[in-house]
Parts: C-alpha cells; sequence; structure tokens
C-alpha cells in the first residue's frame, strides 16, 4: 500500500486525480481510508493510504508529473466575501509563499481577507499584540493580495512575517508602532500614516526615503542594516530640512553614512540661507537649528557614532 500526504488546499476529487489521474479513484480512497467520506474536509498533511500501481487514467498522471502540477482545487463556497468596515491597506505577496504571520494590538476591528478560498479573518484588536498566522489554501500563478478592512485605532503593527512585496494604503492609518523589516517595496504610501511614532525598517532595500518626511510625529526611524544608496539617504535629510515644518525631534538610524563632511554648510550671498551640499551638511543644520531642537534633541546614529545636539 501507498501512503500520499495532503496538499494545503485539495479535497477528495484533486487527490484521486493526482494518484489515478481521474477522479474514480476517489473509490479506492474510500476503500483504504474507512474513515474518509466524501464530506470529509482534507486537512494539510494528512496522510491518506491508496494501492499501488492501480492507475486508471496513467496519461493523466505522466502529464501532471512532468509539469509539476498538483491539483489543489480547495474548497470554492467562500465567495463573494463581505465586509463591515472599509478596505484601508492591500498587500501584495509572492506567489509561492505558503504560511503568513503578523502581529496586531489596538482598539477597534479587523476583518482581513487572505485572497484564498478561507473565510474572512475578524480580529478583535486588544492591548496586547495578537500573533495572527495564515497557511494560504490554494496556489496562483501571479502575486497573492490580502486585504485589511478597519477603522481601527492601531498600537502596533508588525508586518514583517507577510514579506510583502508592495504595500497600498487606502485611506490614513493611525498606528503608534509599525515595523516592516527583511522586505524590498515602495514606502510610497507611508505617507498616509497617522500619529507613527515608531518606524522600523531594519534589513529592508529601499529605493526612496522621501515619503518618510511626511511622517512628521517620528520619534524612531530605524533603518539599520537596511540597504540604502547614499544619494537616497542625502534626498531624506535634505527634504527634511526644507520641509521641516511642524514635526517632532527623532532618533534617526542609519546603516551608512551619508555624502559630505559634517559641519556647516555655506550659505547663500544674497538671501543668507544655507547651501546644503550633501546629507551630513543637512545633519548639521538639523542639530544645530535652536527652534528644531527645544522639545527634545535630535539624534543620528550612524555607523555607531552619535551625533546629537551639542
Amino acid at each position: 500500500m501507498g501512503k500520499y500526504r495532503v496538499v494545503a488546499g485539495q479535497n477528495i476529487y484533486d487527490v484521486a486525480l493526482y494518484l489515478y489521474g481521474s477522479i474514480e479513484g476517489v473509490v479506492d480512497l474510500l476503500i483504504n481510508n474507512p474513515d474518509l467520506s466524501f464530506a470529509t474536509t482534507l486537512t494539510a498533511g494528512r496522510e491518506l493510504v491508496y494501492t499501488d500501481d492501480f492507475v486508471i487514467r496513467a496519461d493523466v498522471v505522466a502529464y501532471n508529473g512532468l509539469h509539476g502540477i498538483v491539483p489543489a482545487n480547495g474548497e470554492r463556497h467562500v465567495y463573494p466575501k463581505t465586509f463591515t468596515l472599509p478596505l484601508a491597506v492591500v498587500l501584495t505577496l509572492a506567489a509561492g509563499i505558503i504560511t503568513v504571520q503578523c502581529a496586531v494590538s489596538g482598539a477597534g476591528q479587523l476583518e482581513i481577507d487572505w485572497g484564498d478560498n478561507s473565510d474572512t479573518e475578524t480580529v478583535l484588536l486588544a492591548d496586547t499584540p495578537q500573533l495572527l498566522t495564515h497557511t494560504f489554501d490554494n496556489k496562483v500563478r501571479d502575486r497573492r493580495r490580502i486585504r485589511w478592512f478597519t477603522d481601527a485605532c492601531f498600537r502596533s503593527i508588525d508586518w514583517s512575517g507577510l514579506k510583502p512585496r508592495s504595500l497600498v494604503l487606502v485611506q490614513t492609518l493611525p498606528v503608534e508602532e509599525l515595523t516592516l523589516t527583511h522586505a524590498t517595496l515602495s514606502l510610497e504610501s507611508l505617507r498616509l500614516l497617522s500619529g507613527t511614532y515608531s518606524l522600523n525598517l531594519s534589513n529592508c532595500a529601499l529605493a526612496d526615503l522621501a515619503p518618510l518626511a511626511e511622517c512628521r510625529e517620528l520619534m524612531t526611524l530605524d533603518l539599520s542594516a537596511a540597504r540604502l544608496k547614499p544619494t537616497v539617504i542625502d534626498h531624506y535629510l535634505t527634504t527634511l530640512v526644507e520641509h521641516y515644518g511642524d514635526r517632532r525631534n527623532c532618533t534617526v538610524i542609519l546603516p551608512t553614512a551619508p555624502t559630505g563632511t559634517y559641519r556647516e554648510p555655506d550659505r547663500d550671498t544674497e538671501t543668507g540661507r544655507y547651501r546644503i551640499a550633501s546629507g551630513m551638511e543637512a545633519v548639521w543644520v538639523i542639530l544645530h537649528e535652536e527652534a528644531w531642537n527645544e522639545g527634545g534633541a535630535w539624534k543620528f546614529i550612524i555607523d555607531d557614532i552619535t551625533y546629537t545636539v551639542e
């Protein structure tokens, strides 16, 4: 007798098609597995016994094996899905990911569409972070899409375990602490963050930090071990200086030094304004502008060297 381990998203007919080349093979499965019935919902990892060398359509079995096809049609009864809250976040993931997780805390309710055949997951937020784990029950050819429907106020969100390829905020998202590490994606949507005072983007590969200049309530920005070009850091720092406005003082952890030398920039002879020529000169201006450091001192940690108000 042979033994077969069920793949996520498979039903009894999928297994029969894979083993025997025809759904008629369910008869052999039912005979060899007395606890199995047509109403049984298979779970990933379950072991089924089948008759060795019993094949109904050898050509189908051979074709599936040659092309690496594993039928996994699952149950399709959950669509269309309905939601009671507004759409807030859309994340896309690589198609091959099987299991993901994230952590959330706050006040309110969150509805998650995992982008597979599972029902809507409803989460009641609490002060203590909840770890949400999901195993996808189907396969997709292109990227998988996850949608969050909510009007909650988040205390913390950690999306690192989702490994998103893209992130789109559809509306303003209130979150105090946001963590998203080891990702490669655009930060454009982070302009819509609200009330965020801590942002952890360590170990990310980022092509543009300018959207973070819109996060005026940040008090900690962790970019340690992030893959950033010095010119990208320069652009972010000069944007901070040029559009400082009303914002909190912040501790910024950088993985590498911006360009230039830490010194006072030259001034324009006509206007008297600084002519910032490098990222390190922008750091000097931020730390030496008294009005920007009255409520608390800015701090830049670069290559384990701390630059702050003297």
